[in-house]
C-alpha cells in the first residue's frame, strides 16, 4: 500500500506541472467563435510541423513562458522558466481575464500532448467559472478522451496531407470525431485552405463528417458539426494564400452534404492582432 501512495503521489506531482509558451488576452479570431474575448493558454511543443505553421517558436519545447496578466501588447508583464505550477497558471488566467473574458483557449503547439495536465487545469478554472475551449490538431482520441468531459467547445483541424505536407492517421481521426459528437459538446472542424489542396482528401474528409454526423442525430442534445474553410494565411514554407474563386468551389462542395459550411479567413490576423 505504501508503494502505491507513492505512485499515486507520483502521478499527481506529475499533472500539476505543466509547460506552457505564453498566457495573454485577446479575441478570438478563428473557427465560430471569433470576436469573443478569451484568454489564450498556448502550451509548447508540437509533434507537426505543418508546411503553414505560423506558431514555430511553439513547436519545441521552451525553456521559458511570456505572461501578459492582461490584453496582449508590448512586452510580457513578465517570464517564468518551465515547467509552471498549476495554482500559478490559475492565478495568472483569472488575473489576464479580469472582468471580460469567461474562456479559456488551449492552444498551441498542441495542447493535447500534455493531456493529464489539461485535464487538471480544466477542472480548477470550470471551478472558477471558466468556460474551456480545446484547439487541437483532431486525430489523438486517446489523449482527448482524457480532458473530453472538461471541454466545453473544441475547435479541431481535418490535416489534409496536401496542404500540411504530412501524412494522417484517417482511422484516427475518424475515431477523434466519433468521441466529439458523443459527447455533444459544440465543435467546428477546421480545414486550412493552401492553394495545392488536394480536391480528392477534401471531399474525404466531408464525407467522413458527413456520416459521422448522420450516425448521431439520435443523441439528446445532437448539435451539427459547422465546417470550416480557413484560407491559409502565408507562413513558413507557404507564400501564396487560395483564390476566392477556389474557397468558393470548395465550399460548394461541401454545402451538398453538410449544412453548416463557412469561409472564415483568421480575423485577429486581419485585425493585426498579436
Amino acid at each position: 500500500m505504501i508503494q502505491q501512495t507513492e505512485t499515486e503521489n507520483v502521478q499527481t506531482r506529475a499533472v500539476t506541472k505543466g509547460n506552457l509558451s505564453e498566457i495573454y488576452l485577446s479575441l478570438q479570431g478563428e473557427g465560430i467563435w471569433v470576436g469573443i474575448p478569451m484568454v489564450f493558454l498556448r502550451e509548447t511543443g508540437c509533434h507537426r510541423r505543418c508546411k503553414y505553421c505560423d506558431t514555430e517558436f511553439a513547436l519545441v519545447a521552451e525553456r521559458q513562458a511570456r505572461i501578459w496578466l492582461g490584453w496582449r501588447k508590448g512586452e510580457p508583464d513578465f517570464v517564468v522558466s518551465n515547467p509552471v505550477s498549476l495554482s500559478d497558471v490559475v492565478s495568472w488566467v483569472q488575473s489576464a481575464a479580469g472582468k471580460i473574458a469567461r474562456w479559456v483557449s488551449f492552444t498551441g503547439g498542441e495542447p493535447l500532448l500534455q493531456a493529464d495536465f489539461l485535464a487538471v487545469l480544466s477542472e480548477e478554472l470550470k471551478s472558477r467559472g471558466f468556460k474551456i475551449l480545446l484547439e487541437t490538431e483532431g486525430s489523438m482520441p486517446e489523449r482527448l478522451a482524457k480532458v473530453l468531459k472538461f471541454l466545453d467547445a473544441i475547435a479541431a483541424d481535418i490535416k489534409l496531407p496536401s496542404t500540411t505536407g504530412e501524412s494522417l492517421d484517417w482511422d484516427e481521426c475518424e475515431r477523434f470525431w466519433e468521441m466529439v459528437l458523443a459527447s455533444e459538446i459544440q465543435a467546428c472542424a477546421k480545414i486550412v485552405v493552401t492553394t495545392d489542396i488536394d480536391e480528392k482528401e477534401f471531399l474525404h474528409a466531408v464525407d467522413l463528417l458527413t456520416r459521422l454526423q448522420k450516425q448521431s442525430i439520435g443523441y439528446r442534445n445532437f448539435c451539427l458539426i459547422a465546417l470550416i474553410l480557413q484560407p491559409v494565411t502565408p507562413a513558413r514554407f507557404v507564400t501564396e494564400a487560395p483564390s476566392m474563386d477556389l474557397l468558393l468551389k470548395l465550399a460548394s462542395l461541401a454545402q451538398r452534404k453538410l449544412p453548416d459550411v463557412r469561409i472564415v479567413p483568421q480575423v485577429h490576423k486581419l485585425m493585426q492582432l498579436l
